[in-house]
């Protein structure tokens, strides 16, 4: 293979977020052949995500939409036997599995509080984020995903799992721009968003116009190198059209005008906790909105969720490619905290 496919596949795996996947240690990696016998490492965090572990008590369900037959996981917390919260947990993109998502653990923040977790599966490379380029249509990226999201939440509240005034959703990168669509269009079902290391694709702003303010926190790093903090092509030394987004300052802009905010915005250091990580963590909130507009800015930060458990890279182009995850804050409890606090039960 040669040193640019290498690359293609090693941003593959990485690009659309956090596609190496933790694996219990007693589960066998399927040896998926390329068609030159090689494993390349898309193929292994396909394996991977197909041998990850999962969590007791998951339930692997499917449900049909448009003809399509689509699957997602679900947890319910022990002795919840109401319609509870729900939160729903994106993937990245190359690897479309649901069980990609599980080894942030959020299921056990779910476990504690009393909230279900949903785990859905995009098609192909990932979700069809809004970003409409002939390289991610022809991969997948066609998928009528809006109709999935809707079908889940509706069959989740007629069932009276879900309580309808309490649906949340959160996810990195290509599932962090889904998040975001999902917004535009799925407005009057959910509660409160909250995408990492992504940004508003610029072909989703013209169009994006959310039927009621929706609370959103925004999770960015300044190193990400493959979603641009100041905007532009996303993953640009792949070499192929994956799209543009707007930068971090006109996204919070972008969603702050949504939420009808006021011009100030209230920004605070956080505590250094860990000065050796090399990032600092600032967040930036809006005032005066309709509905909360947040952010949490990690310099030096990389496209990882901060918090995140340190990782050994075998190869190290994937190790510079998702870059640093900060050890100031636990993000996953920050976007947990936020989400939980924009709904009260009824």
């Amino acid at each position: 293979m040669s040193r640019s496919s290498l690359l293609t596949a090693s941003l593959a795996a990485v690009c659309a977020v956090f596609c190496v996947i933790r694996v219990a240690a007693a589960a066998q990696v399927p040896q998926a052949a390329s068609q030159n016998g090689a494993q390349t490492v898309i193929e292994r965090a396909q394996a991977q995500a197909r041998a990850a572990a999962v969590p007791a008590g998951a339930e692997r369900r499917l449900v049909k939409v448009g003809g399509v037959e689509r699957n997602y996981w679900l947890l319910r917390p022990r002795g919840v036997s109401t319609p509870a919260p729900v939160v729903f947990i994106l993937h990245g993109g190359a690897v479309a599995d649901g069980r990609q998502t599980f080894r942030y653990d959020f299921q056990t923040l779910g476990e504690r509080d009393g909230v279900v977790t949903v785990h859905p599966s995009g098609v192909g490379a990932g979700w069809n984020d809004g970003r409409d380029t002939a390289f991610l249509l022809g991969r997948g990226g066609a998928a009528d995903d809006v109709a999935f999201f809707r079908a889940m939440i509706d069959g989740l509240i007629a069932e009276g799992i879900a309580d309808p005034a309490r649906i949340h959703i959160t996810g990195g990168s290509n599932g962090g721009m889904m998040t975001m669509r999902l917004v535009c269009e799925l407005a009057d079902r959910i509660v409160a968003a909250a995408p990492f290391v992504s940004l508003l694709p610029t072909k989703l702003q013209d169009r994006c116009v959310p039927s009621r303010p929706v609370p959103i926190l925004l999770v960015l790093g300044t190193a990400d190198r493959l979603m641009p903090f100041d905007g532009g092509a996303v993953a640009a030394m792949s070499g192929d059209d994956r799209g543009t987004v707007l930068g971090a300052a006109e996204t919070l802009m972008f969603w702050r005008r949504q939420n009808r905010c006021g011009a100030a915005v209230i920004r605070e250091l956080l505590a250094d906790a860990d000065p050796t990580d090399g990032t600092r963590v600032r967040s930036e909130r809006g005032t005066d909105c309709a509905a909360a507009v947040e952010a949490l800015i990690v310099e030096g930060g990389g496209h990882r969720l901060p918090g995140e458990a340190r990782r050994e890279y075998a190869d190290q182009r994937l190790a510079a490619l998702s870059g640093v995850s900060s050890r100031d804050i636990d993000g996953r409890e920050f976007i947990w905290k936020f989400l939980l606090a924009q709904s009260k039960p009824r």
